[in-house]
């Protein structure tokens, strides 16, 4: 799984959650964070190339255990870096 995080909410664009949303499936989410199940990294920096690189960060992630996790998205899921 891929994981994009949002670095900086300041200049973060609502415009791009929006695209992300509308043109994805998000397989997890919580506040600055998304997750994908089925969409390649390549993919999602497509889509985000009107983005500045240092707004986000685009890493791997996978399910973890709840004790000691790395990230909780709303769904009470958690993951961990990978």
């Amino acid at each position: 799984m891929l994981a994009l995080k949002i670095l900086d909410k300041v200049r973060w664009h609502d415009q791009w959650s929006a695209e992300i949303g509308r043109k994805f499936s998000v397989w997890d989410s919580t506040h600055d964070l998304f997750i994908f199940d089925r969409h390649s990294r390549e993919e999602i920096l497509e889509l985000l190339k009107d983005a500045p690189g240092d707004l986000y960060e685009l890493f791997e992630i996978e399910e973890a255990p709840a004790e000691g996790c790395d990230f909780l998205a709303d769904s009470g899921r958690c993951y961990n870096r990978h």
